[in-house]
C-alpha cells in the first residue's frame, strides 16, 4: 500500500501561517517583557511608611484627628 502512512499523518506538514504566527508571538513577547521590566522598576517599591525605625508611622490620619488638632491650635 504505497502512500498509506502519508495520508494519515497530515500533522507532519507545517500549518499555513505558522511562520507569521511564530514571528508575531516573538514580537509580542519582547514587548511584554519590556513593559514588565518597566513596571517592575517604577511601581514595585515599598511604601514610604514602611521602615525599621522605632516610631510608628503608618501614614493614616483620620479626619477626626485633623479636626481636633485644628481646634486645639
Amino acid at each position: 500500500m504505497p502512500g498509506f502512512p502519508d495520508k494519515f499523518m497530515p500533522f507532519m506538514d507545517e500549518p499555513p501561517g505558522a511562520k507569521i504566527s511564530a514571528s508575531a508571538i516573538g514580537i509580542y513577547g519582547v514587548a511584554i517583557r519590556k513593559l514588565r521590566s518597566m513596571t517592575n522598576a517604577t511601581v514595585n517599591k515599598e511604601p514610604k511608611w514602611r521602615h525599621n525605625r522605632p516610631e510608628l508611622t503608618t501614614g493614616y490620619q483620620p479626619q477626626a484627628y485633623l479636626q481636633t488638632k485644628e481646634r486645639a491650635s
